[in-house]
């Protein structure tokens, strides 16, 4: 078995999107607008990793308390957290202790905590 995708009930789905998009490198692979509101897929290069992004105007938003999203870095990990913070964002320190790979961790705009590792 292997999954198919997270839906994500997200509050401003353009932040959202420039989010997965500027820091997760996820692009857009298919978009749905509805009269009320929007739906958009992301996926990695390799169609591997796949989101599903959703913003209607009276839908319940995503809770975030105890969530938190992983992504492997395969190029310049520390180019990747200074960009977030040029980007306005408040990335974590690089983290690298115990069991755990080297990591830093950042607020998505709905809260998620996503932590991007090497």
């Amino acid at each position: 078995m292997k999954l198919n995708y997270i839906t994500i009930m997200v509050r401003d789905i353009k932040k959202s999107l420039a989010f997965y998009q500027e820091l997760a490198d996820l692009k857009a692979v298919n978009s749905i607008s509805l009269e009320d509101g929007e739906i958009v897929f992301l996926a990695n290069v390799k169609g591997e990793t796949m989101i599903e992004l959703i913003e209607f105007k009276d839908a319940e938003k995503v809770s975030t308390k105890g969530m938190v999203m992983s992504f492997l870095v395969e190029n310049d990990f520390e180019k990747l957290r200074e960009k977030a913070l040029s980007l306005g964002y408040t990335p974590s320190e690089i983290i690298d202790i115990g069991q755990k790979p080297k990591h830093f961790t950042v607020e998505d705009p709905d809260g998620i905590v996503v932590e991007f590792s090497i």
